[in-house]
């Protein structure tokens, strides 16, 4: 089997940025909990997404984009370009991470699989995407969720961002409107609208740039939890309410609304200041929608819906079925980007890191291996990427979707979902999915093609095994204490 890691060696060609031309900037906009189908751009019928369909129309849209199942892993992968299995960040960050997570002694009570610690921080010995481009020339600048270490020895500042607005952990004390605590940020007016200041901000930023390049990572806490919205952006899409349609909470559009105008407001931005042409923008979000009723407060009596769903997918946030690991993701580059175009080729979080890297002109000769591959071939033609399979590690007592923790590999159209010890008698689960013809994930294969079962499974024990990856161990009750 060729190897999965690959070595990021990058030789200056027409895709990459010669050491004479002039480096591109770049702009990471990511969205925290937007689902595949949250925008009127994937197909929503409920959900206004104006600005998304701006820069689809201008940039190139992916229809089969992966991240993790949850928020810091998938900020992990983007920053390094590795899958967080390598080291050992498989939840979100809480306070129950470990600093040197293990396979505890024993399970919990009631359980009979040893279940790994998650990681409670990223690596500093990890080279992020931050120091790449700060090494070779940019200004770099991170604002809005962190999620990669709480305490501020892990926060952007030492992961190679020169100016930084950031919360370490989930969300700024408070909520989303003013007054609320943001480190480094002065408190706003009451009132005011955490999606909108940190657009003001990001905005500032570009106003006050110097003569170098820039690389703004725009980290949105919408359209996580709380759900918060302004309220005339929540009347309007109340008075929306159909119950025929897919998506029905009223919140939930707001919020998307207010994030997609943060992303009409930066791309305003680099119009009216003559940037358009010379950055790069990246649009994703980290894990799949929220699929389960969320709400809190008078908003879950007026609207007791789920907060969103993510249908045709099957499942969401929190699970590694399609609906929790698919998400939007849309890149703009005049003059290199077709405008109006697709790809429906599988990518990865783990992918900005190289696709960026090649964008500056990095000198990547001596990095270590990683997993991503980049995407610049994809981006600027119809070539096809050199890609064998991509994976997922999941490992965790129980699963949103109501299932036992999981792994998968997906090859070609062909994903295996390893349900750790979800069989009898301590004996893996498996269910294989043909997304070609099952995008929704409903008719398991595994009976019917046990050789392909046979070949995946093992595909993915040499993965886990070339990661390191921290695995669940099996403990019969007659070994539970």
């Amino acid at each position: 089997m060729r190897t999965i890691v690959t070595r990021l060696a990058f030789i200056v060609t027409c895709t990459a940025v010669s050491a004479e031309a002039k480096q591109p900037n770049v702009i990471v906009f990511l969205v925290d909990d937007m689902g595949w189908m949250d925008s009127s751009t994937y197909g929503s019928e409920f959900y206004e997404t104006p600005n998304m369909t701006r820069l689809a129309k201008q940039g190139m849209t992916f229809t089969q984009a992966y991240a993790q199942p949850l928020c810091s892993p998938t900020r992990a992968a983007l920053m390094t370009g590795k899958y967080p299995a390598r080291f050992a960040m498989h939840q979100a960050i809480t306070g129950q991470s470990k600093a040197e997570p293990k396979l505890p002694a024993q399970p919990r009570r009631g359980e009979t699989v040893r279940w790994p610690e998650s990681k409670s921080h990223l690596p500093l010995e990890e080279t992020t995407i931050a120091e790449t481009l700060q090494g070779d020339g940019y200004d770099t600048w991170f604002l809005g969720k962190w999620h990669l270490g709480n305490q501020p020895k892990y926060w952007p500042e030492q992961q190679g961002f020169d100016k930084v607005i950031c919360v370490g952990g989930a969300g700024p004390s408070g909520g989303y409107f003013a007054p609320n605590r943001i480190p480094a940020l002065k408190p706003g007016s009451d009132g005011e609208y955490i999606c909108e200041r940190l657009t003001d901000e990001a905005c500032r930023l570009i106003d006050n740039r110097g003569d170098a390049p820039f690389f703004m990572y725009l980290s949105h806490f919408n359209v996580h939890s709380p759900y918060e919205a302004r309220p005339a952006d929540v009347e309007r899409f109340a008075a929306k309410i159909d119950k025929s349609l897919t998506h029905q909470n009223p919140v939930m559009a707001a919020m998307l609304f207010a994030m997609d105008e943060s992303l009409g407001r930066i791309l305003d931005k680099l119009e009216n200041e003559g940037l358009a042409e010379e950055t790069w923008v990246f649009f994703m979000s980290d894990n799949g929608g929220v699929h389960w009723s969320n709400m809190r407060g008078e908003y879950a009596k007026r609207f007791p819906v789920p907060v969103t769903s993510n249908a045709p997918l099957r499942g969401g946030k929190a699970c590694f079925y399609e609906g929790g690991v698919r998400v939007p993701m849309i890149v703009r580059k005049p003059g290199t980007v077709p405008a109006d175009s697709k790809c429906d080729q599988p990518v990865h979080a783990i992918d900005l890191l190289p696709t960026l890297a090649a964008i500056a002109g990095a000198d990547e000769s001596q990095r270590e291996e990683i997993d991503g591959i980049s995407l610049l071939p994809v981006l600027s033609d119809e070539t096809t990427l050199n890609r064998e399979r991509l994976f997922c590690h999941f490992p965790r007592s129980k699963t949103l979707a109501g299932t036992v923790g999981g792994s998968f590999v997906r090859e070609g159209d062909y994903k295996l979902i390893r349900l750790w010890f979800g069989g009898d008698d301590g004996k893996h689960a498996y269910e294989l999915y043909d997304l070609s013809t099952d995008i929704g994930e409903q008719t398991n294969l595994a009976p019917a093609m046990p050789k392909k079962v046979t070949a995946l499974s093992q595909t993915l024990d040499h993965w886990l095994a070339d990661t390191e990856a921290l695995v669940p161990q099996w403990h019969p009750p007659s070994a539970v204490k």
